[in-house]
């Protein structure tokens, strides 16, 4: 019983489940903070139009209500482009992470002391540590766990309140110079 015990709770599977977390922590904090997303009324658009990309069709307005909801729209967009480099930076900070873990102690990912001759078999291995700790790990803490608004700390929430009235007031300004009162 206790070797078993040993070998579940073993350097591997605490540094999945702690990395995971890690990762997790790390996502929700950078969304916060970092992807502040408008929020559009409705009728917002006008006229959508679907375009087909590869094997998916997107719809995409082409016709605002004004100048203002276009702005938010672009900003909108840029926030979607900000999420995918995030997604992508986690992911190679997953593996980044590994591949460091492996070179400074292989014996703890290993069963034995590995002399690697190339680093293919540890880079391979570090790939699928940071699919697991980058990718699917935060999906299933954002499945499990409560809203992050219920837990983490306030003060997040109102670094993405003043960062969105920030934005909301530059789009209001660029929005003026486009389209003078009359």
């Amino acid at each position: 019983m206790l070797q078993f015990f040993k070998k579940f709770v073993s350097f591997r599977l605490l540094y999945v489940l702690f990395g995971g977390l890690f990762f997790y922590l790390v996502s929700i904090t950078f969304e916060l903070v970092f992807i502040p997303r408008l929020e559009m009324p409705p009728g917002w658009c006008e006229n959508w139009v679907e375009r087909r990309i590869g094997y998916r069709t997107h719809s995409e307005c082409v016709q605002f209500s004004d100048t203002l909801q276009e702005l938010k729209y672009r900003h909108n967009q840029k926030m979607e482009e900000r999420q995918k480099y995030k997604t992508f930076g986690i992911f190679l900070g997953a593996i980044g992470l590994t591949f460091l873990m492996m070179l400074l102690n292989p014996s703890k990912f290993f069963d034995q002391t590995i002399t690697f001759e190339s680093y293919t078999g540890i880079f391979v291995v570090a790939v699928f540590y940071g699919v697991i700790i980058g990718f699917l790990l935060p999906v299933a803490f954002q499945a499990l766990l409560p809203s992050p608004s219920e837990w983490l700390p306030s003060e997040f929430f109102e670094i993405q309140k003043a960062r969105t009235e920030l934005i909301l007031r530059q789009i209001t300004e660029m929005s003026q110079q486009t389209n003078p009162p009359i």
